[in-house]
Order: C-alpha cells, then sequence, then structure tokens
C-alpha cells in the first residue's frame, strides 16, 4: 500500500516539473509588436482612400452650395415681393398677384430646405459608410499581411503596440525582448505602389 506522504512527494514532484517545463516555454516564446495605427496610415491604399472620401465630400459640398445659392435667391425674392405688397402705391389687383406668386416662392424655398436637409443627411450617411467599409477592407488587409508575416518569422504572439484599454491607456507598456517589424509590414504593403503613391 502506497503511503499518502509517497502520494504527496509524487504530486508535488509532478507540480514542480509541470512549473519547471511552463516557465521554460515561457522563456521561449517568441514575441513580435506591430504599430497597427502606423500601419495603417502609411499604407498606401489607405491614402487612396482618403483621397477618394475627400473628393465625395468635395462633391457634396459643391451640390450642396448649389443648393443653398438658389435657396437664398428664393428668400431674397420672397423678400422683394414682401416689399412690394406692403407698398401703398400698388394697386389691389397688383397687391393680389404679388401675393400670390410670394407664396409659390415661399413654397418653393420650404421644400428646398427640406430637400437641402434629407441631401446632407443622405450624404453623410454615405460617406460614413463608405469609410467604414473602406478601413475595414484595409485593415483585413493588413491583418492577412501580419498574420503570414508572423508564421514565416515563427512568432508565437504579436501585440499591436497602438492599442488602447477600456481606461486608453497603451495595451502593451514594456516589453524586453519583443520585436516591432512595422517598418517590414509597411515595406510589404506597399511594395505594389503606383509610382510615388507610397510616399505621398
Amino acid at each position: 500500500m502506497i503511503k499518502p506522504k509517497t502520494i504527496q512527494a509524487v504530486a508535488l514532484g509532478a507540480l514542480i516539473l509541470g512549473l519547471s517545463s511552463l516557465s521554460a516555454s515561457a522563456v521561449d516564446l517568441k514575441v513580435g509588436i506591430v504599430d497597427m495605427k502606423r500601419v495603417f496610415s502609411e499604407y498606401f491604399k489607405t491614402k487612396e482612400a482618403e483621397k477618394t472620401v475627400n473628393e465625395g465630400k468635395a462633391t457634396a459640398k459643391k451640390e450642396l452650395d448649389e443648393r443653398t445659392a438658389k435657396y437664398k435667391q428664393l428668400i431674397e425674392k420672397f423678400q422683394e415681393l414682401s416689399a412690394l405688397i406692403n407698398d401703398e402705391a400698388i394697386s389691389e389687383q397688383l397687391r393680389e398677384e404679388k401675393k400670390k406668386e410670394a407664396n409659390e416662392v415661399a413654397a418653393e424655398a420650404k421644400s428646398l430646405e427640406r430637400e437641402m436637409a434629407e441631401f446632407r443627411q443622405r450624404r453623410e450617411r454615405m460617406l460614413q459608410e463608405q469609410v467604414m467599409r473602406m478601413r475595414k477592407g484595409i485593415l483585413e488587409e493588413i491583418k492577412a499581411v501580419v498574420e503570414e508575416h508572423s508564421k514565416v518569422q515563427a512568432y508565437d504572439l504579436v501585440f499591436d503596440k497602438s492599442g488602447l484599454s477600456m481606461n486608453a491607456v497603451p495595451f502593451l507598456l514594456h516589453s524586453k525582448d519583443a520585436v516591432d517589424f512595422s517598418n517590414e509590414i509597411i515595406v510589404e504593403l506597399n511594395k505594389d505602389a503606383p509610382a510615388g503613391a507610397a510616399a505621398e
């Protein structure tokens, strides 16, 4: 019969062996670091996406400015008609004609005002969706390159040093032996960039 003390000794020995092998494997971990924020901002496709979004914003602003100019013209016309209606020198028949015209101008101005508000909301929503879609696609591309690089270089763990915790504190505060391979990822991503695109 095996004594309880012998069982305890064997269990303790197994625990010590387990802990020592765990600490040994932890020491052998190869850790990599990527600055995803920097990689994202320096990727030529990010700059192309920003350019596309800015062009969309400029087009929307131009279209809105055209509507705003027409709206101002309608307001000015309404004010002119109102002044004419209040002019005692004009005939009653002309006054009624101008009242009718003023009502039509006011209705057109109100309709255009509603259209402008709807246009602004619609364009803002479209641009936000476009930004989110582009951002998601670019991040997926970057993530795929990081994963492939990590496999080739046999990294056990890879941290994003630009990531923040819920308290807005950098997720990675210190790493003694980890390798930052952000530059290699940026080079890989920009290898097919059009001439001068990655340097813009």
